[in-house]
């Protein structure tokens, strides 16, 4: 199976979508399609902007990092770590797994 491409960076006018965001819809589109959900809905496309600017897209269940890069050709400004999160440093943009918090305890571990 040949590998989908990914642009560095989106156009514009191709999708009328932000072009920081719009290179990296089809690997959004593929984890949907896995059944994983988004875990926010801060615009009508599903990411977030943190106030350093930078905008970020979080699912509710784990992203398989070998999956992704079984399935898609990402280029050197796009990082999948193992933990299966993609950081864009180019645009400055994330796709993660919002892991759930841990309660907060003041106990030692038992050793």
């Amino acid at each position: 199976m040949s590998k989908i491409p990914l642009a560095a960076q989106g156009v514009e006018h191709d999708t009328g979508r932000d072009p920081r965001t719009a290179h990296l819809r089809p690997v959004i589109e593929y984890l949907l399609a896995q059944g994983n959900r988004p875990a926010q809905w801060w615009h009508e496309d599903g990411w977030r902007s943190d106030p350093g600017g930078e905008l970020h897209y979080a699912f509710t269940d784990p992203i398989d990092a070998a999956q992704l890069r079984e399935h898609f050709a990402f280029p050197e400004s796009i990082q999948v770590q193992e933990d299966g999160s993609i950081r864009d440093s180019l645009n400055r943009v994330d796709i993660s797994y919002d892991r759930p918090q841990a309660p907060l305890s003041f106990e030692l571990p038992r050793l």
